[in-house]
């Protein structure tokens, strides 16, 4: 792994935890104690991951180009559930997940010297995988949406309409944009690995 590599995929890593750790102790302070405990469980969490920081980054970056692809799956999918819930419900924002994807297996594949063969099987499985997640990321959106009573009044507001949205032209819309979306992510997260494997290394 170059200097790059670690400069970036630390970066990465080094938030991860600190910000993982910190939501878990905030989501226990907030349900199982009172409001003024809040900040002492989130500093606790923040303190918590610096610490696993310190302990296993040096570990985690030399097996990171190695780890099964089912790992990088849980954690691909613990990074969607933050953006996820950070952009509360958006599905837009998941793109950035297929750009990370995208780069990690071309960096990998590159630096690893891949076989043609495994080399093909990874362009198709990680978009697709990608795009699996988007799918399930935009039928909760959907959901959500279609379960907001006033969500035509909102739209028409967002998008500064002169009537409101009837729900069938706002089923279409969800359709099609969600669509569109599934598709970028596929194309997106394919293209950044196969563009990222002819990087060079030097």
């Amino acid at each position: 792994m170059l200097k790059n590599d670690r400069i970036i995929f630390g970066s990465f890593l080094g938030l991860f935890f600190p910000f993982l750790l910190s939501l878990i102790a905030l989501a226990i302070g907030f349900y199982f104690y009172n409001e003024k405990s809040i900040p002492y469980f989130f500093t606790g969490g923040i303190a918590a991951g610096i610490i696993v920081d310190i302990i296993l980054m040096r570990r985690m970056l030399s097996v990171l180009f190695g780890i099964p692809f089912w790992i990088f799956a849980v954690f691909y999918i613990i990074c969607s559930i933050f953006l996820y819930g950070i952009f509360m419900g958006l599905p837009v924002p998941e793109l950035i997940m297929g750009i990370a994807a995208g780069f990690y297996w071309g960096r990998r594949i590159r630096i690893k010297g891949i076989a043609l063969r495994e080399k093909e099987g990874l362009i198709k499985k990680v978009p697709l995988f990608a795009s699996i997640i988007m799918v399930l990321i935009c039928i909760s959106s959907a959901f959500l949406a279609l379960n907001e009573k006033t969500i035509g009044e909102e739209l028409q507001g967002m998008l500064r309409l002169n009537f409101v949205p009837p729900k069938g032209l706002i089923i279409t819309g969800i359709i099609l944009g969600g669509s569109a979306l599934i598709l970028i992510q596929y194309f997106i997260t394919r293209i950044m690995i196969v563009q990222t494997a002819k990087t060079r290394n030097g």
